[in-house]
């Protein structure tokens, strides 16, 4: 199962990220797939994926994904990447600035069945938003 659960890991990025293909979604997501996203909230189902990705594409049309380490135990799969991209479009309410970003992140995927049924996955929001200029020194009054 292992080196399966891999292969579904890649394809995902390789499909989804690499070749924008959205049509892959629901072949490589279980119906009842669920994406605990850390400060993103909880994305549910392929659709939670396909809005997630429309929301980075228009924020960033030119993110990418590089797989950087991606090991397996059963059918958990973890996944170190790092996301690059040019910030064109409003993210998270802050209006282009053109900037380019290189952000870390890790996700960790349950795949049963040759499908992606849950994931855990945080980029470093920290260093997205420094690198998007925000103001991440302010604090809640």
């Amino acid at each position: 199962m292992t080196a399966e659960s891999k292969k579904v890991i890649h394809d995902y990025y390789r499909r989804v990220w690499e070749d924008g293909d959205v049509s892959a979604i629901p072949a490589l997501f279980a119906p009842g797939y669920v994406n605990h996203a850390g400060a993103r909230g909880t994305l549910k189902g392929p659709e939670g994926i396909l809005a997630n990705y429309r929301s980075l594409k228009d924020a960033f049309p030119d993110v990418a994904f590089t797989l950087d380490l991606v090991i397996s135990e059963g059918s958990r799969v973890c996944a170190y990447y790092t996301m690059t991209g040019t910030h064109k479009g409003t993210f998270m309410n802050i209006a282009p600035t053109g900037n380019a970003v290189k952000v870390p992140g890790i996700g960790i995927y349950e795949v049963r069945n040759g499908m992606i049924v849950e994931s855990w996955v945080v980029r470093d929001s920290l260093v997205l938003l420094r690198q998007l200029g925000a103001d991440v020194t302010a604090r809640p009054a």
